[in-house]
């Protein structure tokens, strides 16, 4: 009797194990294209994947990735709806086939189907991002990422590492944005705009230190290819009024590029707020050889030369001990100095003819050197803009 109900017992035990096996079995079958019941496979997979008889089996994993999988790749809404993130769950599943997978018998196979997989991810992610949805680009990036860096394949693809640096930071996640911008740039991939985003990220969270290192490292590790690295750094000085540190990095940037006219139009801005006067005058004239047509050099250059007349005949009025004929020689310096002034504003005047400023400087400038035709004329530009300016307020 004893032996009856052991055999009892074990016959059990077979069937109950039979029928497990036989939930892989069907999950496969249903899958197949003749049936194409991925609702069917997934419920019978799902459960043969908890079951203690059979969540320790390779060939459960190994299906399981393959449904999922096909729900991904489903064009029937009411199989794609199965799951959220179907793909995901897939390359899992293939993951743990592989590591149950200790004869190898699934190896081969599943490599090739992650490898679909990883391509799958990352057009997924360009998919996202063109669409706005920044934060999902990301996921899917990373995703792609994640499978190439199994050991399987052991390689990291930095065009999606950097995508996936973009993606989040279009998506504010600025941390990892960052993490993954330091990552590309380590790989020596995305040349000197790598620090030009990261910069950015340091900048708008105020972290002063780490931006200005950044940008000089930036700037170290790309010298032909780092004008936007040095026009950021030059203009952080600039508004802080370092101007000595601003000029050494203008230096620089023009070695590196000569034929660059904001540089030097910089440059003279700088030595003007020095009172290195000699020094401006020869920058802005670099910046209007190179571009004729530069407007604020022209002014820049126009205002230092007439500044230096106004200042010579403020110091001849103030001198009380000039005489009549000294005072005349002054006074003819400085109309000297207006007369070098003048074809620089009239350039700009010609660039800018509603610059109020300019025709300003220029009525002055015809009135002190007796061009009364001109003056008058430029009196009047000056009146109209003035009425053009009131209406439209």
């Amino acid at each position: 009797m004893k032996r009856i109900v052991i055999l009892l017992i074990l016959s059990i035990s077979f069937s109950f194990i039979y029928a497990q096996n036989s939930k892989v079995v069907s999950a496969y079958n249903y899958m197949k294209p003749q049936y194409n019941e991925l609702d069917k496979a997934k419920e019978n997979i799902d459960a043969a994947a908890k079951h203690e008889k059979t969540i320790g089996k390779a060939k459960t994993w190994y299906y399981r990735g393959q449904i999922y999988h096909s729900i991904y790749q489903s064009k029937d809404e009411k199989f794609k709806s199965l799951d959220p993130d179907p793909l995901k769950v897939a390359v899992e599943s293939y993951e743990k086939a592989m590591e149950l997978d200790t004869k190898n018998q699934y190896k081969i196979d599943i490599i090739s189907r992650l490898t679909t997989a990883s391509l799958q991810f990352m057009n997924d992610g360009i998919d996202a991002f063109n669409n706005g949805e920044y934060k999902k680009s990301y996921e899917d990036f990373v995703n792609s990422l994640a499978i190439n860096e199994l050991p399987e394949f052991n390689k990291t693809d930095t065009v999606v590492m950097f995508n996936a640096a973009i993606a989040a930071d279009r998506a504010h996640m600025y941390d990892l944005a960052y993490k993954m911008y330091k990552k590309v740039s380590e790989l020596n991939y995305g040349g000197s705009g790598v620090y030009s985003y990261m910069a950015n990220i340091l900048k708008n969270q105020g972290d002063t230190v780490k931006f200005l290192a950044t940008l000089k490292d930036g700037i170290a590790a790309f010298p032909e290819d780092n004008n936007a690295l040095m026009v950021e750094l030059i203009n952080f000085y600039l508004s802080t009024g370092k101007s000595k540190e601003a000029l050494e990095y203008l230096k620089i940037a023009i070695e590196n590029d000569p034929e660059n006219q904001t540089y030097y139009f910089a440059q003279g801005t700088l030595y003007d707020q020095l009172k290195e006067t000699d020094n401006a005058i020869v920058s802005y004239k670099k910046a209007i050889e190179l571009k004729p047509d530069y407007f604020d050099a022209l002014l820049n250059l126009g205002a230092i030369y007439y500044n230096m007349a106004g200042d010579i005949i403020k110091a001849a009025n103030d001198n009380l001990k000039l005489t009549n004929k000294q005072y005349e020689a002054e006074k003819q310096k400085a109309y000297d100095q207006f007369k070098v002034a003048l074809p620089y504003l009239e350039k700009a005047h010609e660039i800018k003819p509603e610059h109020i400023e300019t025709m300003i400087s220029l009525k002055e400038m015809y009135y002190r050197l007796q061009m009364m035709d001109k003056y008058k004329e430029m009196k009047d530009l000056i009146e109209a803009a003035k009425n053009k300016t009131v209406k439209s307020e």
